[in-house]
């Protein structure tokens, strides 16, 4: 399966912040393999953990980290219980983010 979406695509999802960039994310929790998406305009988190005890909050954060290496702060600036959340990475920029964020993407389609 092939995923085409674009920078422009991403682009609606992002919000600059005090500190960095920030990124609109809609969680799907208990959903088997761990990976990001995008569907009609929005950016998929797939975790398979489950919401109790902030497990999937927990598994975003690690995703995120991962993505963007240890040196940046990832944290949850809102949308903490909900489904849809705003993730910070701190010292990131706009291009950045999208190169990552497509990365990401076009690896959850190779699986």
């Amino acid at each position: 399966m092939s995923m085409n979406v674009s920078e422009k695509d991403l682009e609606r999802n992002l919000i600059e912040t005090k500190d960095g960039i920030g990124v609109r994310v809609y969680v799907v929790p208990r959903a088997g393999k761990t990976r990001l998406t995008y569907r009609d305009g929005e950016l998929i988190f797939f975790s398979g953990k489950n919401p109790k005890h902030h497990a999937v909050n927990k598994d975003l954060i690690k995703f995120f980290s991962k993505l963007f290496g240890s040196s940046r702060r990832v944290s949850i600036i809102k949308g903490r219980l909900d489904r849809l959340k705003i993730i910070e990475v701190s010292g990131s920029s706009r291009d950045e983010m999208l190169t990552k964020l497509l990365k990401a993407i076009h690896e959850s389609y190779r699986c």
